[in-house]
């Protein structure tokens, strides 16, 4: 399934195996990132980890014991669709409305800067931009957070905290080692990671607390391919074993 293509079982694997002659693996792209940074990214060494991606929309990974959680249907880790607005929120692709992705990723983070700006008779530089009728980016919010402007800076903490609390509450259940953050949002450095580390960990159970880190991602746009080529090492492996045997 993947709902902004319109799939719904739609038959990929055997698709690409037709035409290609060669055997196919298929994942879902947050999961094979999370796999890229388990490997050998940001994530090395730790086997128990959650993976979120943070773009122009918000994905994600969970890790267990070194194994991607695919749940009952292939579900599990969709981070991006908790619920982090409960009552009129925005919709979301998916169906529901008030994810986690309508409010922390980069669409989500233009949404709420202009529906402020709309309220708000602030001196942000950002309202110039508005009032001249241009497009606000992600990037403009970040920018002008780094540089002092406070209304920016008041979005980008409104941000961590939907963003904390969420990735709060998946620890409190599977106390992973490493909760790593990527995607292109993620590059706005200190300015969203300073206040979602303390977001999180003001939510954090302490226990859990004392033993997960959050970590920026350091594989890019190469983190899904090095997760690919770790899923075809380990179905080679299984081959290669029952041969053997």
């Amino acid at each position: 399934m993947a709902v902004n293509l319109g799939w719904e079982k739609f038959p990929l694997r055997e698709i690409l195996e037709m035409e290609t002659s060669l055997p196919v693996i298929v994942e879902n792209d947050a999961n094979i990132a999370a796999i890229g940074g388990m490997w050998k990214g940001a994530g090395k060494g730790a086997v128990n980890l959650i993976c979120v991606t943070l773009g122009t929309g918000v994905g994600g990974g969970i890790i267990v014991n070194g194994e991607i959680v695919h749940g009952t249907n292939g579900a599990g880790g969709e981070i991006d669709h908790i619920t982090s607005v409960p009552r009129d929120g925005l919709p979301c692709n998916c169906g529901k409305t008030g994810c986690l992705e309508t409010v922390a990723s980069a669409t989500g983070i233009v949404r709420l800067a202009q529906k402020r700006l709309a309220f708000d008779d602030c001196t942000s530089k950002l309202r110039g931009i508005h009032e001249e009728n241009q497009a606000i980016t992600a990037k403009q919010v970040f920018d002008a957070a780094n540089e002092g402007d406070e209304f920016a800076k008041q979005i980008i903490q409104q941000v961590a905290y939907h963003l904390g609390l969420a990735l709060a509450n998946l620890p409190n259940g599977l106390n992973p080692e490493k909760i790593v953050i990527g995607g292109g949002v993620s590059k706005a450095g200190n300015a969203l990671l300073s206040n979602l580390r303390e977001e999180f960990f003001s939510f954090t159970f302490p226990r859990v607390s004392q033993g997960v880190e959050i970590v920026p991602a350091t594989l890019g746009n190469n983190a899904g391919v090095i997760g690919g080529a770790w899923l075809v090492k380990k179905h080679l492996t299984k081959l290669i074993k029952n041969v053997l045997i």
